[in-house]
């Protein structure tokens, strides 16, 4: 659903640049969507992806107490600033390092509290799949971002036009 909407809001923007006109809007789609089917097919990754990242946060979310997930789940910073480094050739100060060392270190100082706690977790839930889950899910939402910006960087495509490509492609595979 959040896939649709993202879509039909795009639509209208790009409606909108259009100054109203359905015939503009069309013929612009057609090209941009069909014709250069390349610069489509390439949204196809972070779509999967997206789509990929959204069904391991259920995952996560059920095999985990709320807290230690979100906690977790701040690990996609640190997960977004190492694949920048290595995608984008991007450098980081020693404070912005600094900075995720100890974001790594509080989450791992969760998980450990977690793990040692020993109290009562409900019996339908399994703390190594929903760690490995959000693990993944980090890992899966740094990539994504930083690929879809290296595509955005690349392209002369404007960001409304990029993601109706991303939403039509999230939509069909959530589907």
């Amino acid at each position: 659903m959040a896939e649709v909407l993202k879509g039909l809001t795009c639509l209208l923007l790009l409606f909108a640049q259009k100054r109203g006109n359905v015939k503009h809007l069309v013929l612009f789609l057609h090209e941009a969507v069909l014709v250069q089917y390349v610069d489509t097919l390439k949204l196809a990754v972070p779509s999967l992806i997206y789509t990929l990242q959204n069904n391991l946060q259920y995952v996560a979310i059920s095999n985990l107490p709320a807290a230690t997930f979100q906690v977790t789940y701040q690990l996609k910073i640190l997960t977004t600033a190492l694949f920048s480094v290595l995608m984008l050739n991007r450098s980081l100060s020693r404070l912005q390092w600094a900075s995720l060392l100890l974001l790594f270190t509080g989450v791992a100082i969760v998980q450990a509290q977690q793990a040692g706690g020993g109290g009562p977790r409900p019996l339908d839930q399994n703390p190594g799949a929903g760690l490995a889950a959000v693990v993944a899910s980090c890992l899966s939402s740094g990539f994504a971002g930083v690929y879809f910006e290296k595509i955005l960087k690349g392209s002369s495509g404007s960001v409304w036009l990029r993601n109706l490509q991303l939403g039509l492609f999230g939509t069909a595979l959530g589907l």
